[in-house]
C-alpha cells in the first residue's frame, strides 16, 4: 500500500552499497557523520522542498560524506569542489549536475551553519553594483560626482538591505529629470537648472503622458537634492526651491469587505489542512504573517525582517525595529495571530538557527514579492483579489470603524503623521451621512422661528436608503446583525403604516 498523498516518512537508515565504488557506505561513516546526515535530511525536509528536492539534495550529501571519509566538522569549500568534480565526471546529464551542484551548495550551507560561521560571499545573492555610466551619460562631469555624493548621503538613512534597490530607484528618477533638462542645453553650474528647463521638462512628460503624480515625484527628488547642495554651500537657483507641485486629486486606498477577507481566511485554513505536504507547510506559514498583516497592521518589509527575539510572548506584542524611517514601535497581538504563530513556529526548525528570521522559504529569507505572490495563489482559490497593503488598510479601518482612537491606530501603523492614518483608514461615506443628519437634526431645531412648523419626518423610504448606506462600509458581524435588524424594523412599521391606511380609508 502506498504512503497517503503529502505524508513525509521519517528517516531510515540505509546502508545501502554505491553504486560508485569510491564511495563509502553509510554503515562505515563515523558515528558523528551517521547523525549529521540525519540532521541535515531533517533541515532539508523542513525546507519547503518536494519530496524530489529533498532526496536529489540528500544524495549529494551522502555521496560528499562518503567519498571524503573525514569529520564533518573537516569539510571545507575546496573538499565539496573535489567531490562535485568527481560527481560531474560520473555522468553527461547537465541537469544531474545541476542537482549535485544545489545539493553541495545546500552541504555548504548547512555546514557554515553548524560551524556559527557568517554567510559566505559564495553563497551570498550576488552584489550588485551601480552602473553609473548608464545612469549618468549625458550629464557633465562635475554633475555627476554631486549625484554620488547625494546618493552617499542618502544610503546612510536606509536599512543596508534595502540600500541597493533604493538607489537605483533614487537615481532613475533624479537623473531622468537631470538628463532632460540637460538636453535644453549645456550646464555651466547648478544655477542652470532654472523653472525655465523645468518647464520644457514638464511639457515634454505631459506630452508623453506623465500623470501629475510622477511628475510631482519628479519635482519632489529635484528639489530635495538641490537643497542638500545648497545646505552644503553650493550655489543654485533659489526659484527652483520655489516652485509649486502640480495639483492633482488624492485617491483613497480600498479596504478589503469583511466578507472577503473571511472568503480569504478560509481559503489559506483549507491549504493548511491540504495533503500535499509542501502546500500545508507554506500555508501554516502564510497564515501567520496574513493575520499579522491584518490584525497588527504589519508591512511586508516588517514581515520578512521579524526575528524571533522580537516576539514578546507574555506580553503579547512585537517589537519592529528600524522599519519605514528608520523608527522603533510595539505592536500588540491578537489570539488568533498567536496561536498561528505557535502552529508555525511550534514545530522544531533548525532552519531558524542559522539567521533567526521567523519567516523563510527554501531556508532563505523572504523575498520581497512572496507576500504578493503568494495571495495571487490564494486568489486562484477564492477569487479574493487582495494585495498586502490592503490587508494592512484593512486593519486600520476595522480598528477605527470598532470605536479604536485614531492616535492608537497611528502609533500601531506606525504613521509619523496622523493625517496619513486618516487617509489609509477612512470612514466610509454611510457613517459620515450619519453623522451629518444626527447633526443637521440638532442645528435646524436650534435654527427654527418662532411659529414654523417642524419638517415631516423621514419617510419609510428615505429611512431604508440611509440603513443601505452604512451597510456600504467595512462592518463587523454585529454591526451588520444590528444594521439588518434595524432595516427590517423599519419595513415591519412601513407595511403596518399602509395597512392602517387602507382601513381608514374603508
Amino acid at each position: 500500500m502506498s504512503p497517503r498523498r503529502g505524508f513525509k516518512r521519517p528517516f531510515k537508515f540505509k546502508n545501502r552499497i554505491p553504486s560508485d565504488p569510491a564511495l563509502k557506505r553509510m554503515g562505515d561513516w563515523p558515528a558523528c557523520n551517521q547523525e549529521f546526515y540525519q540532521q541535515f535530511y531533517f533541515w532539508l525536509s523542513h525546507g519547503s522542498y518536494a519530496k524530489h528536492t529533498v532526496s536529489c539534495y540528500g544524495t549529494a550529501a551522502r555521496a560528499a560524506l562518503g567519498l571524503l571519509d573525514k569529520p564533518y566538522w573537516e569539510i571545507d569549500a575546496a573538499d565539496l569542489a573535489r567531490v562535485y568534480e568527481h560527481l560531474a565526471a560520473r555522468t553527461t546529464s547537465v541537469s544531474v549536475r545541476a542537482a549535485r551542484k544545489e545539493g553541495l551548495d545546500k552541504l555548504d550551507q548547512y555546514l557554515a551553519q553548524c560551524r556559527g560561521e557568517p554567510e559566505r560571499a559564495s553563497r551570498r545573492r550576488k552584489v550588485h553594483q551601480v552602473n553609473w555610466p548608464y545612469y549618468l551619460h549625458s550629464l557633465p562631469d562635475w554633475l555627476g560626482d554631486d549625484v554620488r555624493v547625494y546618493l552617499a548621503h542618502c544610503r546612510k538613512n536606509w536599512k543596508p538591505s534595502e540600500q541597493h534597490q533604493r538607489s537605483l530607484e533614487l537615481l532613475s528618477k533624479l537623473t531622468t529629470v537631470l538628463r532632460s533638462m540637460t538636453a535644453g542645453g549645456p550646464l555651466h553650474d547648478l544655477r542652470d537648472l532654472t523653472p525655465n528647463r523645468w518647464e520644457d521638462h514638464l511639457a515634454a512628460r505631459l506630452a508623453a503622458g506623465i500623470g501629475t503624480v510622477t511628475l510631482n515625484s519628479d519635482m519632489r527628488h529635484l528639489q530635495t537634492f538641490l537643497r542638500f547642495l545648497a545646505e552644503g554651500g553650493r550655489q543654485i537657483s533659489q526659484r527652483m526651491l520655489r516652485v509649486k507641485m502640480m495639483p492633482h486629486s488624492q485617491h483613497l486606498p480600498r479596504d478589503v469587505p469583511p466578507e472577503q477577507l473571511r472568503r480569504l481566511l478560509q481559503a489559506v485554513e483549507q491549504a493548511a489542512s491540504d495533503g500535499n505536504a509542501t502546500i500545508r507547510a507554506l500555508a501554516v506559514m502564510n497564515r501567520a504573517w496574513i493575520l499579522l498583516m491584518l490584525h497588527s497592521g504589519l508591512r511586508t518589509g516588517e514581515i520578512r525582517r521579524l526575528r524571533l527575539g522580537d516576539i514578546d510572548w507574555e506580553n503579547r506584542r512585537i517589537r519592529i525595529e528600524q522599519s519605514k524611517g528608520l523608527k522603533d514601535r510595539l505592536v500588540p497581538l491578537s489570539g488568533p495571530t498567536i496561536h498561528a504563530l505557535r502552529a508555525y513556529l511550534g514545530v522544531p526548525r533548525p532552519e531558524m538557527a542559522g539567521n533567526g528570521l521567523v519567516f523563510g522559504h527554501w531556508h532563505q529569507p523572504l523575498n520581497g514579492q512572496y507576500c504578493r505572490s503568494r495571495l495571487l495563489w490564494y486568489r486562484q482559490r477564492c477569487g479574493v483579489q487582495v494585495s498586502p497593503h490592503q490587508l494592512r488598510h484593512s486593519a486600520a479601518t476595522l480598528l477605527l470603524n470598532a470605536g479604536a482612537p485614531v492616535l492608537t491606530v497611528q502609533l500601531i501603523l506606525g504613521h509619523k503623521k496622523i493625517d496619513t492614518t486618516l487617509g489609509y483608514a477612512h470612514l466610509y461615506d454611510g457613517t459620515a451621512a450619519a453623522d451629518y443628519y444626527r447633526a443637521m437634526m440638532q442645528i435646524e431645531g436650534q435654527l427654527r422661528l418662532a411659529g414654523e412648523t417642524a419638517e415631516a419626518p423621514p419617510s419609510p423610504g428615505e429611512l431604508v436608503a440611509l440603513v443601505d448606506s452604512l451597510r456600504g462600509g467595512t462592518l463587523n458581524p454585529a454591526q451588520v446583525e444590528a444594521l439588518h435588524i434595524l432595516r427590517t424594523g423599519i419595513l415591519a412599521l412601513a407595511e403596518r403604516q399602509v395597512a392602517l391606511a387602507e382601513t381608514a380609508a374603508l
